[in-house]
């Protein structure tokens, strides 16, 4: 495994380097704080007298600025310490002749060209010592084979998108002492919520938690709206990470009426069930604080207890110090600029300004979005940017971006912050139609040469092999758009109408909750794009979902019972098949339907998870239907339902007692076991199951659970993972690499890590 180093700052390439030569040189080196080093960055004492080591990590000048460096300002420090022997090392790669140049340059204290490190000595030094590899976590995880572990660990599709994604990002990443305490809850506890307030970093520090357990075999499940995804999925005795961001998102209230809180809390205790599963959460402070003042299910569960949680409340000055730091060394801004941070020292008004937050550090060290080309105007420019963050996107979006560029983020932000680019694409054409844009220049206004504009500056594009998927570039983004277009209903409908997706209709609704767009605006924009919808002759999942959002006129009655008929009549797969029941529910004296052998059709392959099941068995019961067929396909799919619940389920139960374990002379294991009292447990789980759903017709259906749900389950694999569980999971040691003191948050501290020299 082979490393350039450019994924570490000087600071963090010093630690390497102070470990490395300890180790090799079998003493310990000591280091010192960061600052003005006089050119020591590491000593020790020998019998002849001190020993001092020094690193350069010079790999954005090149050789040439290195020995320039050396001879004009290094040699004469080396000089004035007179050390007994010298050892240099740095992140370039040296040739023979480079280490006889650096030697010549110190001589007479470089005795040996020997004790001269390159690229390739520090890389023959990880191989040699992995566990100073494993203490750094930055620098193996950018390793080609621990990427290559990290992309076979993910689960095809987004979750492939989002660790690419984070990996892209994780060389900006700071190890703040949030990071060994998420790190410790979540090893301990197997269950990490992290709360914090927007931009503070709880996303950043959740995802990095997410990739580190991945590349020790852990399998990435990234959960965007449903626990389902994660259910389906659901492994026992594998290891698995399961990642939901903020995942109540901005209409906790609408989680619970949809008993999604009930549905988490199951989650959880299914993953603390299970040694091998781990779970991450974030949330904003405040919609959390909400979702457990409104959710029985949560007041009633650990997470009222807090022993998962970590609120990501503040960072320490150094913490800030460090990330500001870090962003400035890995940014793509000239020096200039950088000079202009320097200046007086204003670093420090940056880290004590009021409205410090890591999201804002990355936005005022990138030069794409720095507004100005005068370096001059930069400290105006980032003055301006902390004193009013909302504003931060108003002169790209309004003045730097045409109306091409505008819609195609108004279509990302009202989608729900994420789409695809066959959505996007086909939405876009829509909206320029809508709003008869037309193009005042010969620039080209396609969607392909928009999109590469937009990427620049609001959007992240993400591809794999099936698809590509356009994401904000920060959630401000959308805070921005929102302020500024809430009231304008126009424009709210075209954009509405030119987006098909149900994922636009969920956002439409939490607009309203969240009480960012008005009642009255809600139904006047839910009217339009509903005509719309049967005029264009949208999807039938559209359809169906945009029926069921909210009470309706003459007019769309006569609509909507047109287009039910249409489906009793020619019957196709429905996903939204809940808010279909609702419908024929709410329509049924319309309807007047004889016949429910269409709902067969509905279904179609479709696995129905437990909100639907409980939806199908209340239509039933409550229109009192008799039909053979809707019975018979209704009662396979419970019993489906049932049986992959239970093989999700089935190793919760305690076999300690049931399964005895004995070693022969041959010292071969061998196993005991009652059969009848592993089925007795079982059925235990499945009538639990079954009386959870709270359903008279269900409790009264007969089902054959030895026959049709029992023998489907394997006894074998059960007592396979209950030896295994006899083993805990075997975390790896994970050590603390930090080059200051937590606790040294003064302006002096501040200023030895700023300093340039």
């Amino acid at each position: 495994m082979s490393y350039n180093f450019a994924q570490l700052n000087d600071k963090e390439f010093e630690i390497l380097v102070v470990d490395l030569l300890s180790a090799f040189l079998g003493c310990r080196i000591e280091r010192f704080k960061p600052g003005r080093d006089g050119g020591v960055d590491g000593r020790f004492f020998s019998i002849d007298g001190e020993n001092i080591l020094q690193c350069k990590h010079y790999l954005k000048t090149g050789h040439a600025g290195l020995i320039s460096k050396l001879r004009k300002e290094e040699a004469p420090k080396v000089k004035k310490l007179n050390p007994e022997k010298y050892f240099f090392a740095t992140s370039l790669p040296l040739s023979r002749i480079n280490k006889e140049e650096i030697k010549n340059i110190f001589h007479p204290y470089i005795k040996e060209s020997s004790d001269v490190y390159g690229q390739e000595d520090l890389n023959g030094f990880l191989f040699d010592y992995p566990k100073i590899e494993e203490k750094h976590f930055k620098l193996w995880l950018a390793s080609t084979n621990v990427l290559s572990r990290i992309i076979n660990n993910a689960i095809k599709g987004r979750s492939e998108f989002e660790l690419e994604r984070i990996m892209k990002q994780s060389y900006r990443y700071i190890q703040t002492k949030n990071h060994y305490k998420a790190l410790e809850i979540l090893t301990n506890k197997r269950v990490l919520i992290i709360s914090g307030e927007p931009g503070i970093g709880k996303t950043t520090l959740a995802e990095n938690m997410c990739l580190y357990f991945t590349s020790k075999d852990f399998e990435f499940i990234d959960i965007e709206e449903s626990l389902s995804e994660a259910e389906g999925i659901f492994t026992k005795g594998e290891k698995q990470i399961y990642y939901f961001d903020d995942f109540l998102g901005s209409t906790y209230l609408e989680a619970i009426e949809n008993k999604k809180d009930s549905h988490i809390v199951k989650f959880i205790e299914r993953v603390l069930s299970d040694k091998t599963k781990l779970f991450i959460l974030t949330s904003r402070t405040n919609i959390l604080d909400g979702g457990i003042y409104h959710s029985s299910s949560f007041a009633n569960s650990n997470i009222q207890k807090k022993e998962f949680m970590l609120t990501f409340d503040s960072l320490s000055m150094m913490d800030k110090a460090k990330i500001l730091y870090n962003h400035i060394w890995f940014s793509n801004i000239s020096e200039e600029f950088i000079d202009e941070i320097y200046k007086d020292k204003r670093y420090i008004k940056i880290i004590k300004h009021a409205n410090f937050n890591p999201r804002l550090i990355e936005f005022i060290t990138d030069c794409e979005r720095i507004s100005t080309s005068n370096c001059l105007e930069y400290w105006d420019y980032i003055e301006k940017t902390l004193s009013n963050p909302k504003e931060i996107w108003s002169d790209y979006f309004n003045n730097q971006s045409n109306g091409y560029v505008r819609n195609l983020v108004l279509l990302t932000v009202f989608n729900r912050r994420a789409i695809t680019e066959v959505e996007l694409r086909k939405s876009y054409d829509i909206l320029n139609e809508f709003e008869k844009l037309k193009n005042s220049s010969h620039t080209n206004k396609g969607f392909d040469a928009m999109s590469r504009l937009a990427t620049r500056a609001f959007f992240v594009r993400d591809k794999n092999q099936t698809q590509v998927l356009y994401t904000l570039f920060n959630p401000s983004v959308a805070d921005f758009v929102l302020g500024e277009y809430a009231k304008n209903v126009g424009k709210l409908i075209n954009i509405f109408k030119s987006l098909e997706t149900i994922k636009s209709l969920k956002q439409l609704s939490s607009l309203k909750e969240e009480k960012i767009i008005s009642q009255e605006d809600f139904v006047e924009i839910k009217k339009n794009i509903f005509h719309d919808a049967f005029d264009r002759k949208k999807s039938e999942n559209y359809l169906v979902y945009i029926s069921d959002m909210l009470p309706v006129g003459i007019d769309e009655v006569s609509q909507i019972i047109t287009f039910l008929k249409s489906i009793i009549n020619e019957p196709c797969e429905i996903a939204e098949f809940s808010s279909l029941l609702n419908l024929l529910l709410i329509y049924e004296d319309k309807l007047k339907i004889k016949n429910y052998d269409f709902l067969s059709v509905c279904i179609g392959r479709k696995k129905l998870d437990e909100y639907e099941i409980e939806s199908f068995a209340e239509f039933i019961s409550i229109l009192d239907i008799e039909n053979e067929e809707v019975l018979s396909n209704f009662q396979a799919s419970l019993e489906d339902f049932l049986v992959k619940d239970l093989n999700d389920s089935k190793n919760e139960i305690d076999l300690s007692k049931i399964v005895e374990l004995s070693k022969s002379e041959e010292d071969e294991l061998a196993i005991d076991y009652d059969i009848e009292k592993i089925d007795n447990e079982l059925q235990g789980l499945v009538n639990l199951r079954i009386k959870d759903f709270q359903s008279d017709f269900i409790d009264n259906l007969d089902i054959d659970i030895s026959k049709n749900i029992l023998s489907q389950i394997s006894v074998d694999s059960m007592i396979d993972n209950h030896i295994e569980s006899q083993q805990d999971m075997d975390y790896d040691d994970y050590r603390e690499n930090s080059y200051y003191s937590e606790k040294d948050n003064s302006d002096n501290a501040i200023d030895d890590l700023f300093n340039r020299s």
